[in-house]
């Protein structure tokens, strides 16, 4: 799911940890997350019920009733997700090319050589088809 750059939300530390889990262990209930989320944080049962409400109608999380409660899913994946925010993040402080690549390496300073490997196949991929 690609949202334009106005359209990519704001997210809060808890929505960002249901995000993460739902990115993990794919589809689960409020009780569930809260069960999974109160391990690492003290968060109660409607905050996280809330979380993912909030998330829900930013339009991130997709769900479906299953007897009385609500089933979650992740609609965005995390990469697109991510993207999305940097592409914000360059549009709100209007960089230019130069400053977009440089932030852009300045980040891929902090990732490991495997996704560096990674990240230089995409980019040799775009340009061939770019170019074709």
């Amino acid at each position: 799911m690609k949202h334009s750059t106005t359209d990519t939300p704001v997210l809060g530390e808890l929505e960002i940890q249901v995000l993460e889990a739902l990115w993990v262990n794919g589809e689960m209930s409020a009780k569930d997350m809260h069960e999974l989320i109160n391990r690492e944080r003290n968060a109660s049962a409607n905050s996280v019920q809330s979380a993912m409400e909030r998330l829900f109608r930013k339009g991130l999380l997709s769900r479906s009733k299953s007897s009385h409660r609500y089933l979650y899913n992740a609609k965005v994946s995390k990469s697109d997700l991510l993207g999305n925010l940097i592409n914000d993040l360059v549009t709100r402080f209007q960089a230019d090319s130069v400053s977009s690549a440089a932030a852009i390496l300045n980040a891929a300073e902090q990732i490991d050589d495997d996704s560096l490997d990674l990240l230089e196949a995409e980019i040799q991929r775009r340009r061939e088809e770019r170019n074709q």
